[in-house]
């Protein structure tokens, strides 16, 4: 007897498919949190706000608020009430979770008298069942410390020594010294130190050696309030004191050998002044080889480099024909882009390379407190992430009284004198950027073997405010056809310089660097 199907199991089949489809998108819950970080101040309550999107109810979900680990959490809600034996120490009796949206699906972790430690990223994750679901929170702390003291010592040599200290200070604060003119000058030595709050300690040092000064003042700003407070002091007039036998004697001795002294000099500088007129209009080899390196490297890759004012910071102001920029404290009021910086206040250079070598050199002077370099053009604009490769910066930077490398830990960079003028040579293939001090032909540093991907484009930044800008320096334009003298005593040795637009070899570049820097005491950055 033959059995036929049953006419019912197709259509029971397909029933059943169908009821499990709901099933496969309640696997995950659409949870939303906040777009931009939660800045708080501590000893006030903060909170960071999260809700299940669209507007789901969370009156039975489970909700837990964590930190860098899954257990314990900071806050953990079911069954209409918090888990105490859940959740942290630290945070009993200080985090709690306002409900007032808990139908519509909002709710918000509420931490009350923020301290330093709390700082940092949330995590925001909601449960039901088998579904899942968790967005991020960032909250950022700052502490607006105590009012600055000056401490203030007259040392025996006659120079003022100055002491600026103050409490309370979260994130690490920034110190600046001025004088009544306006002069603003970095600090000696500084000191930061957290305390058992974590919140920082300040004290920072300088010596006035220059007796025109009458008053100076000691600024200290907090970076995320943009808030600070300053301390000024009145600096004593100079005096003289008594003088003794012994002095006396001493400044008749003195007057005696300055005589003496006085016709020597006169005698060699009578000698001296023979031999310059013989050596007037003529330049020391290392100074000619410097000359023609910067040349070279000017008229194989120069590139003509401009501020981008898309890119500008408001606090940014761009002068020259945007070839030269100044931070100001007034702040301009400008279009809201999203490729212009709106807390680092940094600017990008209007070219974008995707290939090939580019030099340009930028004339920081004797100005302090700046960052240049290299970045991609897709680095994130908005917020403080640092400013290292990882995030696509390559850059150093002048900060207080150091030169640094913007690496992860920040490398020192011990250069033998200021440069006043860097010049940065970028070969987008072999993933180098190399920092030159035209000052002397020697290299500050170089970042090796740097995996680009998309376009590169020039990066400036300015940490306080003066008068003198940083300006991007005009191309050489130089005679063509020029020819470095290798060996002095050999004017046989000759090494032609290809005019612009022709290729050359970079040992040649290597080369004179070499013979130029071979003088100089060994002072290479790592």
């Amino acid at each position: 007897m033959a059995v036929s199907p049953s006419p019912w199991l197709p259509g029971g089949l397909l029933a059943f498919i169908l009821l499990q489809l709901p099933g496969l998108d309640a696997a995950h819950l659409d949870v939303a949190g906040p777009p931009e970080p939660i800045l708080a101040v501590v000893g006030e309550d903060a909170e960071l706000p999260c809700r299940l999107a669209p507007n789901v109810s969370a009156e039975h979900v489970e909700l837990r608020w964590l930190r860098e680990q899954e257990s314990p959490a900071v806050l953990v809600h079911r069954d209409g009430r918090a888990q105490d034996a859940e959740q942290m120490a630290r945070y009993r009796g200080r985090a709690s979770l306002v409900q007032e949206g808990l139908a519509e699906g909002r709710v918000a972790l509420r931490i009350r008298g923020v301290q330093a430690s709390d700082a940092g990223e949330y995590r925001c994750s909601f449960r039901q069942d088998d579904s899942h679901g968790e967005a991020r929170a960032r909250l950022q702390v700052a502490a607006l410390g105590s009012e600055p003291h000056i401490h203030m010592e007259v040392q025996e040599n006659g120079e003022t020594r100055l002491e600026c200290t103050s409490v309370g200070w979260f994130p690490e604060p920034q110190v600046q010294w001025e004088t009544a003119t306006g002069e603003k000058f970095a600090s000696m030595s500084e000191s930061r130190n957290p305390d058992e709050e974590g919140l920082f300690s300040v004290a920072a040092s300088v010596i006035i050696r220059d007796a025109s000064v009458e008053n100076v003042s000691c600024c200290i700003q907090n970076p995320l309030l943009g808030q600070e407070k300053a301390v000024e002091v009145s600096i004593p007039a100079p005096f003289f004191p008594r003088l003794t036998p012994w002095m006396v004697a001493v400044a008749v001795i003195l007057m005696v050998l300055g005589i003496l002294t006085i016709g020597s000099i006169f005698f060699i500088w009578r000698l001296y002044k023979e031999r310059s007129r013989q050596r007037r209009g003529e330049f020391s080899s290392t100074e000619k080889l410097l000359k023609e390196l910067k040349w070279k490297k000017a008229t194989l890759h120069a590139v003509d480099v401009t501020l981008d004012p898309d890119t500008a910071h408001p606090h940014l102001f761009l002068y020259g024909d945007s070839k030269s920029v100044r931070l100001e404290d007034a702040r301009q009021k400008l279009p809201e882009k999203p490729e212009r910086f709106d807390s680092w206040p940094c600017v990008l250079g209007r070219e974008a390379f995707t290939s090939g070598r580019h030099y340009w050199e930028v004339e920081v002077g004797d100005r302090t407190d700046w960052a240049i370099g290299v970045c991609r053009e897709d680095v994130m604009k908005k917020g403080f992430d640092p400013l290292t490769p990882e995030n696509g910066f390559w850059a150093v930077e002048l900060y207080g009284n150091g030169y640094w490398a913007l690496t992860p830990q920040r490398t020192p960079l011990p250069l033998p004198g200021p440069p006043r003028q860097v010049g940065i040579f970028l070969d987008y293939e072999s993933g180098d950027i190399v920092f030159y001090n035209m000052m002397d032909g020697s290299r500050i540093y170089t970042y090796s073997k740097a995996s680009f991907s998309g376009p590169l484009r020039p990066f400036f930044c300015l940490w306080s405010c003066g008068k003198k800008p940083l300006t991007i320096c005009p191309i050489t334009d130089e005679l063509e056809g020029v020819t470095v003298v290798a060996d002095a005593q050999d004017p046989s040795k000759e090494i032609p310089l290809c005019p612009m637009g022709q290729d050359t070899a970079s040992g040649d570049i290597e080369m004179l660097h070499s013979k130029l820097t071979s003088t100089q005491p060994n002072q290479e950055a790592p």
